[in-house]
């Protein structure tokens, strides 16, 4: 398989739905719920990257690289 591919992991927004908080970081059993999606997708992309708003040390941990959104206002990385 070819994995000459790079991954996202969108985790952009302001959680309204969710009443506000840092989605990315809540727990989903006994990890984050991004750690959950890194697991996921690092076996099947060459690179990730993580596209997020706000301090990028919160994810220091991870070790990806950290996007911010290029749109004014934290509106999201698909807006």
């Amino acid at each position: 398989m070819d994995r000459n591919v790079a991954g996202i992991i969108l985790a952009g927004g302001q959680s309204r739905r969710m009443g506000g908080g840092d989605k990315p970081l809540l727990s989903l059993g006994k990890a984050r719920l991004i750690d959950h999606v890194a697991a996921r997708l690092k076996p099947q992309v060459a690179t990730l990257a993580l596209n997020a708003n706000g301090d990028p040390a919160r994810f220091a941990a991870m070790g990806l690289p950290v996007i911010e959104d290029t749109v004014p206002g934290h509106a999201g990385p698909l807006a």
